[in-house]
């Protein structure tokens, strides 16, 4: 019995050594953070966005807030590449752009509302 211990407790210790020394790290190294999409922000306010017209990154992501007080916006890309759905005072919505090109965008409840975005490679 004392030897099937010994022998199952060395199993389990060397098992955990190697689970120790193959794990990787959980942080992110100065190489893994240039690969990292940056974040830009737009605000919609006064009804317009703000700024019209971006240039960012492929893998940049886009975060626009309506800081309009009491009305609501969308963010609606003229191709159909993405659509918020209503934005509420407040409420913010996030687009991930991975492909290069030029997007149009508007806001569905006041059309006259436009901007861009462009994704350089």
């Amino acid at each position: 019995m004392t030897k099937r211990i010994l022998l199952l407790s060395s199993l389990v210790a060397g098992m955990l050594l190697i689970a120790a020394c193959s794990s990787s790290s959980t942080g992110t190294s100065a190489a893994e953070a240039s690969d990292v999409g940056a974040n830009e922000s737009i605000s919609i306010e006064d009804f317009a966005f703000g700024p019209d017209g971006i240039t960012i990154s492929v893998g940049d992501t886009i975060t626009w807030t309506n800081d309009e007080s009491g009305v609501g916006h969308t963010t609606t890309s003229d191709d159909g590449v993405w659509d918020s759905k209503l934005l509420n005072p407040g409420d913010t919505f996030e687009r991930t752009l991975n492909e290069t090109g030029t997007f149009s965008y508007f806001c569905s409840i006041h059309p006259s509302m436009t901007a861009s975005i462009t994704v350089a490679g």
